[in-house]
């Protein structure tokens, strides 16, 4: 009888062990945020939409890469971008809490959802070699003429998807 019970209990947590490791790989979590900013393009030339990701930023100095030095040193084709006047993102840096949020900058389109997954991971990131936890934007239609800051609450663990 005690043999019994205890080849079910094996049984039994072998079966419920599959199902559980299919929905932690396949079941897509949601990562809460909110608008904290909605800014105007630089200028009337700015069209970053293309931009499939967004920007991660943890702290002053990174708003201040993204928003001017790698906005200035962009180009393609079709354009040469300008990033943002240096008074004003200094202005816009002494509204936010960076040491209780990270922001997430998104060019053009807001933000529908936020989400993660090993198989979101596996599917739509491109860093393979980085261990943090890559978040995966699902965008709304509509190209609008202003640049969206979003926060989340601080952490170590997520970071923008790769190419």
């Amino acid at each position: 009888m005690k043999n019994t019970v205890i080849r079910l209990v094996i049984i039994l947590s072998v079966v419920s062990f599959f199902p559980l490791g299919y929905l932690y790989y396949y079941y897509p979590r949601t990562v809460k945020y909110e608008l904290a900013f909605e800014i105007n393009k630089p200028d009337s030339t700015f069209d970053r939409s293309y931009f499939i990701g967004f920007d991660y930023v943890e702290n002053k100095d990174w708003l201040m890469y993204y928003l001017i030095e790698s906005l200035n040193k962009s180009s393609s084709p079709n354009h040469l971008l300008k990033g943002y006047d240096n008074v004003f993102l200094e202005d816009l840096a002494s509204k936010m809490d960076f040491d209780r949020y990270d922001f997430i900058v998104t060019y053009q389109k807001r933000l529908v959802k936020l989400q993660h997954s090993p198989y979101l991971t596996r599917e739509k990131d491109g860093l393979y070699f980085d261990d943090l936890t890559p978040l995966i934007p699902t965008w709304d239609t509509v190209k609008t003429d202003k640049n969206y800051i979003y926060r989340i609450k601080k952490n170590k663990r997520f970071r923008a998807p790769g190419p």
